[in-house]
C-alpha cells in the first residue's frame, strides 16, 4: 500500500509534468498533448489525495487513538514519501535516458543503412565512369591511330571521319568549337 501511495504522490506532484515534458523533448507527443495529460494526472491526483485526506480525517475524528498514531508517524511517512519521490524522479530520468539511447541507436542504424545505400550508388556511378573512360580511351585510340594520308583530300576525309565519330558519341557544336552545326561537304 505504501508503494502505491508513494508512486501516486510522486507522479502527481512532479512525475507527470516531468514524464510528459521529456516525452515532448523526445518528440513522442506535442506540447498540447503533454499539457492535457498532465492536467488529467493532476485532476486524478487531486481526487485521490482528496479522498485519502477525507478518509484519514474521518478516521482520526472517529477514533482519537488513530489520530495520535498518525501524528506520531507523520514525520516518518514524510521522509518515506520524499525518498520515494526521489527514487521515482531518478527512475523517470533513467527511463528517459534509455528511451533516448534506443532512439539514437535506431537512428544510427537507419543512418548507417542510408550511408550504405549512398556508398553503393557512388560505387555504381564510379564504375560507370570507369567504363565510360575505358570506352573513351578506346575511341580516342581509334581516332588518333588512323593512318594519316598526304594531301588535302585525305585530310578532309580524316576530318569528316573524326566529326562522324564525335557526333556518333553524341557531341555537338555546343561541346566543341571544332564540330560544325551542319555536316561538312
Amino acid at each position: 500500500m505504501r508503494d502505491f501511495c508513494v508512486r501516486w504522490l510522486s507522479i502527481f506532484l512532479f512525475g507527470s509534468p516531468l514524464t510528459h515534458g521529456l516525452r515532448v523533448v523526445r518528440g513522442e507527443i506535442s506540447a498540447q498533448e503533454a499539457a492535457t495529460a498532465t492536467l488529467k494526472d493532476t485532476v486524478m491526483g487531486g481526487a485521490v489525495g482528496g479522498v485519502t485526506a477525507f478518509t484519514t480525517a474521518t478516521l482520526a475524528a472517529a477514533c482519537p487513538p488513530i489520530a495520535i498514531a498518525l501524528t506520531t508517524v507523520a514525520p516518518l511517512l514524510a521522509v518515506v514519501g520524499a525518498g520515494g519521490m526521489a527514487v521515482e524522479f531518478f527512475r523517470i530520468l533513467d527511463d528517459h535516458k534509455q528511451a533516448v539511447k534506443t532512439y539514437y541507436e535506431s537512428l544510427t542504424r537507419q543512418e548507417l543503412g542510408r550511408l550504405q545505400e549512398i556508398e553503393n550508388e557512388l560505387i555504381y556511378e564510379h564504375q560507370k565512369n570507369l567504363e565510360f573512360l575505358a570506352e573513351a580511351k578506346a575511341i580516342n585510340q581509334e581516332i588518333t591511330n588512323r593512318p594519316i594520308a598526304p594531301g588535302i583530300e585525305e585530310a578532309m576525309q580524316r576530318l569528316r571521319e573524326s566529326v562522324a565519330i564525335a557526333q556518333s558519341l553524341g557531341l555537338t557544336s555546343v561541346d566543341s568549337k571544332l564540330l560544325p552545326d551542319s555536316q561538312l561537304p
